[in-house]
């Protein structure tokens, strides 16, 4: 743990002088193996009140990053997962997580990549690779919950600057409200595709 610790400073230092490129770096290790809690939030806010010229590139490597990361994760998982997800877990959680993975899919890992709640990510990105989830579903819904989070930080702190984190804090139930609406649209969205796909077949 200690030389993962270092690892993830080593990355975050280097990622400081990187511009875009850092974000990128940090997002693929923070959502493959090194883990650094709300790393790409913090970096794209700073990055796009010092240099708001490439904040929207910056937000979009963020995306690509945490995309590659966790599809590195999903591929290890389904190699050595169950050990990793035992010393995340306890027996019990892995069962009730392997369960919700089950039944809501990828309805259940896009909140958790779209907002920055209390229950960490890497355990249903590693169940998602233990039981396989449709690797397309799952590319998508990362996609999707990261765009939305990274671009919308993004605009808010072209927007108010400074005052991004304290706006976004206070007005955390309204920005819960946006997302459950916009998780429902991406599924209202994947239903018709599916019924339109069917249709033409």
């Amino acid at each position: 743990m200690t030389l993962i610790r270092q690892l993830g400073e080593w990355v975050a230092a280097l990622a400081a002088v990187l511009g875009p490129w850092g974000v990128f770096w940090v997002a693929l290790a923070d959502n493959a193996l090194v883990p650094m809690p709300q790393g790409v939030d913090a970096l794209l806010l700073a990055q796009s009140i010092a240099k708001p010229e490439i904040a929207l590139l910056a937000a979009g490597m963020g995306v690509l990053g945490s995309l590659v990361g966790s599809i590195v994760l999903y591929f290890i998982a389904g190699s050595i997962g169950n050990a990793m997800l035992s010393k995340a877990l306890s027996p019990e959680g892995i069962i009730k997580i392997s369960k919700l993975i089950q039944r809501w899919s990828a309805l259940l890992l896009i909140p958790v990549a779209m907002i920055p709640l209390p229950m960490p990510m890497k355990p249903i990105v590693i169940t998602a690779g233990i039981f396989r989830m449709p690797l397309l579903e799952f590319s998508l819904a990362i996609l999707f919950a990261r765009a939305v989070r990274y671009f919308g930080l993004v605009l808010l702190a072209l927007r108010y600057g400074e005052q991004t984190l304290g706006l976004a804090m206070n007005n955390l139930p309204i920005a819960i409200g946006a997302c459950a609406l916009l998780l429902v649209l991406y599924f209202a969205l994947q239903f018709f595709i599916a019924n339109w796909l069917n249709r033409s077949a």
